[in-house]
């Protein structure tokens, strides 16, 4: 019983990749199916992320100026709300804000922090804004802890409502990049959890790729293959010359 499991798992894994991707497709329906034929193969005690790539040919990545960096906001949200930090200076900034942050920081309090403790505020919180008034205190203090991790703040706008939309967009972004490291020829991003349906999974997919595609100086002739996965499951080619 359990041999005849493994094959049948085995035979599925082969199966994903027997039809001919060489034609690229990006419609919403062979997105959809693509996407589920893969979820569901290697079933975890975890939820596992649905993850995308994009490898690349003829760019020179080596160059650096080549390279591709970009945040994109998803239609559908998977990643949990995030706990937010706020630096700022003026009594008045503060108090019209402070009501939206999980932990606000003074100016007074900035030059306090030392390499030990601006790293264990970086893991505790995922995203930081700032008076734009602070923002040069934050660098000198703090730049070094948080620019690596690219968790620099952004500026703070002085409306609550507008600071809640940014908030709200964050659990929704997703970074693609390839600028560290050597600068691979290759994109690799997060669609979103096993437990979404098929077509949120293929939107946010496919709201990533319209967004990649423009900075690529030939367009799709730039796509050497592209392919969809669970964070244990085999890879399944959507498009491959």
């Amino acid at each position: 019983m359990v041999k005849d499991k493994i094959i049948l798992k085995q035979k599925s894994k082969e199966s994903l990749n027997t039809e001919n991707v060489t034609k690229l497709n990006t419609s919403l329906d062979y997105i959809t199916k693509a996407i589920a034929s893969v979820k569901g193969l290697d079933k975890r005690n975890f939820v596992q992320t649905v993850e995308a790539g994009v490898n690349l040919m003829g760019i020179n990545f080596k160059q650096t100026n080549n390279r591709i960096g970009f945040d994109v906001v998803l239609p559908v949200a998977f990643q949990k709300a995030p706990r937010v930090a706020f630096f700022g200076l003026t009594p008045n900034f503060i108090n019209s804000v402070k009501d939206v942050f999980d932990k606000v920081i003074t100016g007074d309090q900035i030059p306090t922090f030392d390499k030990k403790t601006g790293k264990k505020l970086a893991a505790e919180y995922d995203l930081f804004f700032a008076e734009p008034a602070a923002l040069t205190l934050v660098g000198k203090y703090l730049g070094q802890t948080l620019a690596p991790r690219g968790k620099m703040p952004k500026p703070c706008p002085p409306d609550m409502a507008a600071i809640k939309v940014l908030i709200a967009n964050a659990s929704r972004t997703v970074t693609v990049s390839n600028k560290k490291g050597d600068g691979l020829p290759v994109v690799h991003f997060p669609i979103g959890k096993e437990t979404m349906t098929d077509k949120e999974l293929a939107d946010n997919f496919l709201t990533i790729y319209g967004k990649l595609l423009p900075l690529l100086p030939a367009n799709t002739q730039n796509i050497k293959s592209m392919y969809i996965k669970t964070t244990m499951g085999p890879t399944k080619y959507i498009f491959k010359r």
